[in-house]
């Protein structure tokens, strides 16, 4: 267990001087440079190893709590990647009076550039298009990015501050296959005639990169650095929705990696591998199951009742080890908690210090994350993740196809890539009735294009041909 002294020593490597006044000013630069950081994947950005979540006290406040200081807390003590989303309530707004007291809003006075550019800053949008005139809400994508712009940096009435920006918008909680169709609708013909219903990902890259081939962006506005996506049910939904980005936009994955994944169909062994195979910065969330290694009830929380405001419970699974158990699974940049309970003056009973004591200790070895897993499954079973799709087992390729090579002697078989259960696949075996012709090594499908190998045509002879996936 992280004992007091080892929460005392991190808090001992930060700044005396990162504070507030008693007024709110915002006194002192913080901890950022002097905590680890990891590379957030391909978007060249450096982060601290825990991210503070947008929800628990930020979105469910409970009497008491002052939501705002839980991130102007997060930042003091270093960390920089800062999580929100437009259905989160009162998260944004909550952001927009910490960055008040900080100075983070562009053209404010006092405004603090520095520590603006310090940060990565995300937000999300449940919309799954950009324009769609069958809608009765008046949201989408886009008025989503103005929301969050306007909540987060401006008067929370619709004005943003000239230079306000996002690090990162991203495409959240996408769980089936119609979300992947509507969030494409339109990339096609981006520079073109576009369709009467836009998919979010064409506009938001408007306003990434400062284009108007939507039409949606007719100020031609940069708002956002990075476009990513979200998810916590299915890995397949998710795999094909970055196996479809053929422009390679997606730059972040939020995904659920906690030490119950295996217990379920896997993030780790399926859209983790094509995340990290496409350059992408991962980040982990739902590290406690929402709450359900420590007593919550099995549901998404929606009232201050269900955020937990402890470090820990006694009898249950050590946070520490359920926070090295995400941060170790190769791949991972980042992790994400939300935060219930901050304490200035205990720091053993502040969840964001004991949080990030844990994060910045060393990684969990191989063997230490086998422990959490079985210790997770004996006290748990397969109760703490509904979020996530069940476990259905190793799910063997399909459209397996035989057809003849540019060179004569050859033919290529192609496949579509396997489903991996609670063991990773090692890889693909091929054969022509009984007989072994190859075994390729796993690699994961990368775009809709399918996975490949050639064979000598005279090997194949007159066998059915199958390929299995290997569990290693």
């Amino acid at each position: 267990m992280i004992s007091r002294r080892n929460i005392l020593k991190l808090l001992g490597t930060l700044p005396a001087a990162g504070y507030l006044t008693s007024n709110h000013v915002w006194a002192a630069e913080t901890a950022t440079e002097r905590l680890p950081k990891r590379l957030l994947g391909r978007t060249g950005r450096w982060v601290t190893p825990l991210a503070l979540g947008g929800q628990a006290s930020l979105q469910w406040t409970g009497p008491g709590i002052d939501a705002p200081d839980i991130i102007v807390r997060a930042v003091q003590l270093g960390v920089n990647y800062l999580d929100s989303a437009n259905v989160y309530g009162p998260s944004q707004t909550n952001y927009g009076e910490a960055f008040r007291r900080m100075h983070l809003a562009p053209g404010s006075t006092g405004y603090n550039g520095s520590l603006r550019d310090s940060l990565y800053i995300a937000s999300k949008t449940r919309e799954r298009f950009a324009l769609d005139p069958a809608s009765t809400t008046g949201t989408s994508a886009v008025t989503d990015i103005r929301r969050t712009l306007t909540q987060m940096f401006g008067d929370g009435k619709g004005y943003i501050p000239e230079g306000a920006y996002l690090d990162a918008i991203q495409m959240h909680a996408i769980s089936t296959m119609d979300d992947v169709e509507q969030l494409y609708l339109g990339m096609e013909e981006r520079g073109s005639k576009m369709p009467d219903r836009i998919g979010a990902m064409a506009a938001l890259l408007d306003y990434r990169d400062g284009t108007n081939y939507t039409g949606l962006n007719p100020e031609q506005r940069q708002y956002v650095r990075h476009v990513g996506a979200t998810g916590h049910l299915s890995s397949p939904v998710l795999m094909e929705m970055l196996r479809h980005d053929t422009g390679n936009n997606l730059d972040t994955l939020l995904v659920a990696l906690n030490a119950n994944d295996l217990l379920y169909t896997s993030h780790q062994y399926n859209v983790l591998q094509l995340a990290v195979g496409r350059g992408m910065g991962v980040i982990a969330m739902k590290l406690f199951g929402d709450g359900t290694f420590y007593g919550k009830d099995p549901h998404f929380s929606k009232v201050p009742a269900d955020v937990i405001h402890t470090v820990g419970k006694p009898d249950a699974a050590k946070y520490e080890d359920l926070v090295r158990y995400s941060l170790s699974i190769p791949g991972v940049s980042c992790a994400v908690t939300g935060i219930g309970h901050i304490d200035r003056e205990k720091p053993e009973n502040d969840q964001l210090v004991a949080n990030l004591a844990a994060a910045t200790q060393d990684p969990a070895s191989a063997a230490d994350r086998q422990r959490t897993e079985r210790e997770v499954a004996q006290r748990y079973g397969a109760t703490t993740n509904y979020f996530q799709l069940k476990a259905s087992g190793l799910i063997q390729p399909t459209d397996v196809k035989v057809e003849k090579a540019n060179d004569g002697d050859r033919v290529a078989i192609r496949w579509n890539t396997a489903i991996a259960g609670s063991k990773p696949v090692s890889a693909y075996e091929i054969r022509s009735g009984d007989r072994l012709l190859v075994s390729v090594p796993y690699r994961p499908q990368l775009t809709p294009d399918l996975l490949w190998a050639t064979v000598p045509a005279a090997a194949v002879g007159g066998g059915t041909v199958t390929v299995t996936a290997r569990e290693g």
